[in-house]
C-alpha cells in the first residue's frame, strides 16, 4: 500500500518559534526615493503566513547586485527598469539569473514608462515572474502580488530542500542496505543520521529490549557522542549509565515503546522501530540534537525510519525515495543528481571513451506559459521519444532541468558535427498540433575530463550552452577556456573587491604637455591594482570585469576620492595642475557618486576648478541626450571634461556642434597612423581643426616617437601625452618628476 513520505500541517501559524521570528527579505530597486518610500510603507507591517516582511532597498542596478550577492535569501524583487540607464532593470535580470544563478528568486518588474520596455517584448526575452505598471499597483494589490510570490519562492525553496534532502536519504538507505551485521549496522545508522540532521556537539544512542523488560533494563547496542562518553564496558545496560541521563533516556524510551511510534520532544527525539516476526526484538534510538528539530528534520527522520523499519532493510521504500531523488517525475528517467552519480561511479576507461550531447529546448518558458501541464507533459514525452529515436546507440538520456536533456554515447557512436548541427530544429506532434521546437546543442568529450567530478561536469555543461545562447551557435564544443574564464572572472572581482577596501589600488599620474615647448599643463591619474607581492593586473583585465559585475562604480568613486587628495597635494607643492580621472556613463546616472562629487565640489571650491573627467566617446554617444545635460553640470560647477578616445565612436556633426565638452582626446591608433598612410593623418587633422572651430582643447595621446610630435605640431595639435615625455608614475615620483623640471631637468624617461 502507498504511504505518504511527508505529512504537511495545515496553513495556520507554525509552533516553530524560530521560523515565526524570521522574515521575508523583498529587495525594492528603485530610482525615485519617493516611490520607493510608498512601496515600503505599502509592506510596512504587512505579514505572509505570519511572518513579517523585511524591505531592503537600492538606488541602483549596481547597489542592487551588491546585495543579492550578500543575501541569498531573498524572495523577491520589485525591480525599476529604468534607473540609471534605460534597460538598467533588464540587464540586472541577466545579472541575477545567469551571472548569480539564481533561479528561485522572484522577479517583479515595475515600470513607469512602459513604451521603453513592452511587455510582450519583455516576457519573452527576460525570466521575469511578472510585470506591471506602476499606474497599475495600487497597495492592495501590490501586497497581493508580493505575498504571491513570497508563497511561490517558499514553496519553489521547500521542494529543492526536500529533493535534497531524499538524495541524502537514498544514499544513507543504501548504505545500510549492504550491510547484514546488527552492530554495525546500528554504527552506521548512527553516522547517517547525524550526518542528516546535523548533530554536532549532541549524541545519539540505540538500544533494544524484549518483551517483558522495562525500559531501565534496555540493553545498549551502538552509541555515539555524548552517550559514548557516558558508557564504557561494565555498563551493557541503559541502568548503568550515569542517572542524569537516565531520567532522560526511560521516559523517552518508555512512552515510545507503549505507543509504538516516535517520540520528539525538545531536543530529544525517540525514534522505534519493530520486526515484523513477533517475540523478536524492538529497537528505540534516541537522538539529541543541538537545537530543537525543525519540521524539516522531523520529517526527515521519519521517512529515514521508515525506511528503514521491519528489520532496517525495506527496500521497497528505499527505491520509491530512489525514483523522486534520481527521476524526473515527469518522464520517469534520469535526472541532474542521477546522472551526476552516475558520471562519478564511471570508471576512467569508461569515461574516456564516452561523451554527452546537450540539448536544451529554446524558448521553453514561453511555452510553459502557452500551454497546459497535461499538453506540456505530452510535448515532452514526444521529445523524449525523438531524442530516443536520433539517438539508437545512447547509453543513457537525463533531464538535468526543465529544458535541458543530456544523451550520454560512446564516442565511437557519437554522430558527426554536421548531423549534431542539424539537431538544431525537431519538429514535435503533440494532440494533433505540431511544433516546431529550436535547440541549443552541445558536445563534450569525456576523455580530458576524467578527474572532474559529475556535478562539475553538469556546471561546465550549463556553461557551455550558455556560450551558445551568447553566439548564436547551432553546435558548440566544450571547450576548457570556457570554465577558467568563469573562474577567473570571478576570481577577479572578488580580489577586486577586496583590493579598493584594502588600499591596493592606486593611481599612477601621466603628464600633459605642451608641445611646442614641452611644459607640463596637467596630469591624468590611472587605476592600476598592486597585488601585495608587488606585480600589477593589467587594467585591460579587471576593468572589464569590474564594468560587468557593477563594480565599477565603487572602483571610480574610490578613484575620485584619491585623486581629490593628489590635487591638494600638489596645490601644497605649489603645482597647480588640472588632474583627470576616469568615469563611465554608469557614474553619471549613481547617484551616491554624483552626491560625492557635488560634495567635494561644495567643501573644497578651490579643488573643482583643478579637477576634469574624462569619459570615452562611445559611453557619452550611447544616449547623448540624456549624458550631456549631465556633462553641462560639471561643466558648469568648473570640472573640465575631456572626451576620450575621440574618433573611435559614431559622434554626428550634430553632436559635435552642442558636445558638452571642454577637450577632446584623440586617440593613440590614429597617432600611430599618422606614420602609415595619408588617412590616418587626415583624421587627426579633422579632429584638430574640429577642436578649433568649436572651441575644443585638443589633446593626442599615445605618443611614443619624436617625428609623431613634429608631426602632430605641424598639424596645429597643441597638446600631448605618451610615453615619448613620461611613464605614468606614483605621486611622489610625480612630484619629484615637477620639482626637477622647474630646475631644467628633463626626466622624460622616469
Amino acid at each position: 500500500m502507498e504511504e505518504e513520505l511527508f505529512l504537511f500541517a495545515p496553513d495556520e501559524p507554525s509552533l516553530d518559534l524560530a521560523m515565526e521570528s524570521q522574515s521575508w527579505k523583498v529587495l525594492s530597486v528603485e530610482d525615485d526615493a519617493n516611490y520607493q518610500a510608498s512601496l515600503s510603507h505599502a509592506l510596512h507591517g504587512y505579514a505572509v503566513k505570519n511572518r513579517p516582511i523585511e524591505m531592503l532597498t537600492a538606488p541602483t542596478a549596481a547597489a542592487a547586485a551588491e546585495l543579492l550577492a550578500n543575501h541569498d535569501d531573498l524572495s523577491v524583487v520589485l525591480l525599476d527598469v529604468v534607473m540609471e540607464d534605460d534597460d538598467a532593470g533588464l540587464r540586472l535580470v541577466d545579472t541575477i539569473r545567469q551571472v548569480l544563478g539564481n533561479s528561485a528568486l522572484r522577479i517583479v518588474l515595475l515600470t513607469g514608462q512602459p513604451g521603453m520596455a513592452p511587455f510582450k517584448d519583455v516576457m519573452k526575452r527576460y525570466d521575469i515572474d511578472e510585470y506591471w505598471n506602476k499606474a497599475d499597483l495600487s497597495s492592495e494589490r501590490l501586497r497581493t502580488v508580493v505575498a504571491s510570490n513570497i508563497r511561490t519562492w517558499n514553496a519553489y525553496n521547500e521542494l529543492d530542500k526536500a529533493r535534497r534532502g531524499l538524495s541524502v536519504l537514498v544514499d544513507a538507505s543504501r548504505q545500510l542496505s549492504r550491510i547484514t551485521n546488527i552492530d554495525e549496522f546500528c554504527q552506521t545508522m548512527l553516522s547517517e543520521i547525524g550526518q542528516l540532521i546535523g548533530v554536532s556537539r549532541g549524541g545519539i544512542i540505540c538500544v533494544r529490549s524484549g518483551d517483558e523488560e522495562s525500559a531501565a533494563e534496555y540493553r545498549i547496542v551502538s552509541s555515539a557522542g555524548i552517550f559514548t562518553l557516558a558508557q564504557t564496558d561494565t555498563t551493557p545496560l541503559l541502568k548503568q549509565l550515569p542517572e542524569h541521563l537516565q531520567a532522560v533516556l526511560v521516559p523517552l524510551i518508555s512512552q515510545a515503546v507503549a505507543n509504538k511510534t516516535h517520540h520528539f520532544s525538545g531536543r530529544f527525539s525517540a525514534l522505534y522501530f519493530e520486526t515484523s516476526r513477533e517475540g523478536e526484538h524492538r529497537y528505540v534510538m534516541v537522538v539529541e540534537s543541538e537545537k530543537p528539530l525543525t519540521q524539516y528534520h522531523i520529517n526527515l527522520l521519519q521517512v529515514f525510519s521508515e525506511n528503514i523499519n521491519n528489520g532496517f532493510n525495506n527496500i521497497v521504500l528505499c527505491n520509491r525515495l530512489s525514483e523522486l531523488a534520481y527521476f524526473d517525475p515527469q518522464l520517469n528517467i534520469p535526472n541532474r543528481a542521477w546522472l551526476a552519480r552516475f558520471l562519478d561511479n564511471l570508471p576512467v576507461s569508461e569515461r574516456c571513451q564516452s561523451a554527452l550531447v546537450a540539448l536544451n529546448i529554446k524558448d521553453f518558458a514561453e511555452l510553459v506559459l502557452s500551454v497546459d501541464s497535461e499538453f506540456l507533459s505530452g510535448f515532452l514525452r514526444q521529445f523524449y521519444q525523438k531524442l530516443q529515436q536520433r539517438f539508437k546507440a545512447q547509453r543513457v538520456i537525463a533531464r538535468i532541468t526543465d529544458s535541458c536533456f543530456i544523451v550520454l554515447l560512446n564516442v565511437e557512436n557519437l554522430p558527426t558535427s554536421q548531423v549534431l548541427a542539424a539537431l538544431n530544429h525537431f519538429k514535435v506532434m503533440t494532440d494533433n498540433v505540431q511544433l516546431h521546437v529550436e535547440v541549443s546543442v552541445a558536445l563534450m568529450n569525456l576523455c580530458e575530463l576524467t578527474t572532474i567530478s559529475g556535478r562539475e561536469l553538469l556546471h561546465m555543461m550549463d556553461s557551455t550552452l550558455l556560450q551558445s545562447q551568447r553566439e548564436h551557435l547551432a553546435l558548440i564544443r566544450y571547450n576548457p577556456q570556457f570554465r577558467s574564464s568563469i573562474l577567473e572572472r570571478h576570481q577577479l572581482m572578488q580580489g577586486l573587491n577586496n583590493a579598493i577596501d584594502q588600499g591596493h589600488v592606486l593611481l599612477m599620474f601621466q603628464p600633459k604637455v605642451r608641445l611646442d615647448d614641452g611644459s607640463i599643463v596637467g596630469v591624468e591619474a590611472l587605476a592600476r591594482w598592486r597585488e601585495p607581492d608587488g606585480s600589477y593586473v593589467p587594467p585591460s583585465k579587471f576593468v572589464p570585469v569590474a564594468e560587468m559585475s557593477g563594480l565599477i562604480n565603487k572602483l571610480d568613486l574610490y578613484v575620485m576620492q584619491l585623486t581629490v587628495a593628489a590635487i591638494k597635494q600638489l596645490l601644497d607643492a605649489g603645482f597647480p595642475l588640472p588632474v583627470s580621472f576616469n568615469v563611465t556613463s554608469s557614474d553619471l546616472d549613481d547617484l551616491f557618486f554624483m552626491a560625492s562629487l557635488d560634495q567635494i565640489c561644495q567643501e573644497n571650491p578651490q579643488i573643482s576648478q583643478w579637477l576634469e573627467i574624462e569619459i570615452t566617446e562611445s559611453q557619452t554617444m550611447q544616449d547623448y541626450q540624456h549624458v550631456r545635460p549631465l556633462l553641462q553640470n560639471l561643466i558648469n560647477k568648473g570640472i573640465g571634461v575631456s572626451i576620450d578616445d575621440f574618433g573611435t565612436g559614431y559622434s554626428s556633426l550634430q553632436h559635435i556642434t552642442e558636445l558638452s565638452a571642454t577637450e577632446l582626446k584623440i586617440d593613440k591608433t590614429f597617432v600611430d597612423a599618422m606614420e602609415r598612410d595619408k588617412s590616418g593623418e587626415a583624421i587627426v587633422d579633422m579632429v584638430i581643426k574640429l577642436g578649433q572651430r568649436f572651441n575644443y582643447s585638443v589633446i593626442a595621446e599615445g605618443i611614443e616617437k619624436p617625428a609623431q610630435v613634429q608631426k602632430l605640431s605641424a598639424l596645429g595639435c597643441e597638446f600631448g601625452q605618451g610615453f615619448w615625455f613620461a611613464k605614468p608614475m606614483e605621486l611622489k615620483d610625480l612630484l619629484a618628476y615637477l620639482k626637477n623640471r622647474t630646475k631644467g631637468t628633463d626626466e622624460r624617461d622616469i
